[in-house]
């Protein structure tokens, strides 16, 4: 286990695109006012995360990756002779652009090996996509921090979306909740400010334009270089710490195009919302037209349009959070709860939690179907065992249509537990995807 995953651990985490919330501390929900405020910094940090997955392409295109992987999946599994099926199916290899998005993705995404403190900074060819559908070489470039770890020794670092989203949820929790000491580690959550040092001196200082840098970022398909070769180009144009501003940051933003393949060039808006489209379009295939999870699809369907436009409306929105104090009172936080609600929440006395969005119908046992179905994509990558998430809390509370009692197969096998009317949240959805006679095998 690295060091940032046994932090996340000890803290609290939230789950990409799986939509799930974990805190420190056995407190609800409705007690959140009598929360410590480590849970309640922990929480603000998961749920910028959160807000994060529904408001930037980065986050969307997330989504769309890993429902595209299941998508294939599943069409395997359907035009396929037999149901036994040898896993790990690797993404890497799969064709029909699925290699090269996973591929990217991957390169692009950033590391996490344990450093303390930044030297320099390189930009360096990492590989070479190819586009399935024309053929088309796709170079991806990274930068390379060079760094020096906990032994004094030198390292190198790739900066990329993980930085951007863990130093942008980093700074918004440390302004609502200053400790005046960096706890948390270096990288990932720090060294993106200090390569914002080295291009424009002293820039980690305005909290609110390196919020808006974080957000440029997000919104593009290569962070960790869009990253630094915006500002680059503000250093080159005599921008300085006190120049560059949120404003200026945000009408550039607005102003930038992408280079699609199949689309052709779009703008801003034109890019979040190709992004949003085909997030919802994968999503809505994971939960393959059922009815019984048409209430999931409105929920999803509608936190996407919100952070879209949330994005296009309010730009300032986490910079406005950011200052607005202690959750319980910050008037920011608590329209963003009421707007978009919250993803499943777990604590660590295992109960589920869930606030529903303002004019939205989902219930909470609903929305425990999303967290099910969307780790479903992890048993096709493992080995052939895969402890399921949900069987502690299932030991606490209700477990599918009827309530069953979680047993060893949750440990190694869950989708053997397969009994026609009394199902558990993970079976209803391999059932209703058609997995039912599917056979796991190495």
């Amino acid at each position: 286990m690295s060091y940032l995953e046994k932090y996340n651990t000890t803290l609290g985490f939230y789950e990409p695109a799986i939509f799930h919330l974990h805190t420190i501390g056995r407190g609800k929900l409705k007690e959140m006012n009598q929360w410590s405020i480590q849970q309640k910094s922990t929480f603000v940090h998961e749920y910028i995360h959160f807000l994060q997955d529904v408001t930037t392409i980065q986050g969307l295109n997330n989504m769309f990756i890993k429902g595209e992987y299941i998508r294939y999946i599943s069409k395997m599994i359907k035009d396929a002779p037999h149901k036994d099926i040898h896993v790990p199916m690797n993404p890497f290899s799969m064709g029909n652009n699925v290699d090269q998005n996973w591929k990217a993705r991957a390169a692009t995404m950033g590391t996490t090996e344990p450093v303390v403190k930044a030297i320099s900074f390189s930009k360096i060819h990492i590989t070479n996509l190819t586009d399935n559908i024309s053929g088309r070489k796709i170079p991806v470039e990274g930068i390379l921090v060079e760094c020096i770890n906990r032994n004094l020794v030198k390292g190198n670092v790739l900066l990329g979306t993980l930085q951007m989203l863990e130093g942008m949820a980093k700074l918004i929790q440390d302004s609502i909740y200053p400790t005046g000491l960096r706890h948390s580690p270096y990288n990932p959550y720090y060294i993106a400010q200090d390569v914002a040092d080295m291009i424009i001196p002293n820039l980690s200082s305005k909290p609110s334009t390196m919020i808006a840098l974080f957000v440029l970022a997000l919104q593009r398909i290569n962070p960790g270089c869009d990253f630094v070769d915006y500002l680059q180009a503000k250093a080159k144009n005599k921008f300085n710490a006190d120049t560059l501003t949120p404003d200026i940051i945000y009408e550039d933003l607005k102003r930038t195009t992408m280079n699609f393949n199949q689309l052709g060039v779009l703008n801003y808006e034109e890019s979040h919302k190709a992004f949003a489209e085909g997030a919802k379009d994968v999503i809505s295939e994971y939960l393959g037209e059922v009815w019984y999870w048409q209430n999931i699809n409105k929920w999803f369907q509608s936190i996407v349009n919100r952070g879209y436009e949330l994005k296009l409306n309010s730009p300032f929105v986490f910079q406005n959070l950011a200052a607005g104090g202690d959750i319980i009172s910050n008037k920011v936080f608590l329209s963003l709860l009421e707007y978009f609600g919250t993803p499943i929440v777990t604590n660590n006395a295992h109960d589920y939690e869930f606030i529903r969005p303002n004019r939205v119908s989902v219930s909470k046992r609903e929305l425990i179907n999303v967290y099910a179905m969307m780790q479903v994509h992890q048993v096709f990558l493992s080995n052939g065992i895969f402890k399921c998430p949900l069987r502690k809390y299932c030991q606490n509370e209700p477990c599918g249509i009827r309530k069953q009692k979680v047993d060893k197969r949750c440990l190694t096998h869950p989708w053997e537990r397969m009994r026609k009317w009394n199902r558990c949240y993970f079976n209803t959805w391999w059932y209703f995807k058609g997995f039912k006679d599917v056979k796991i095998t190495l």
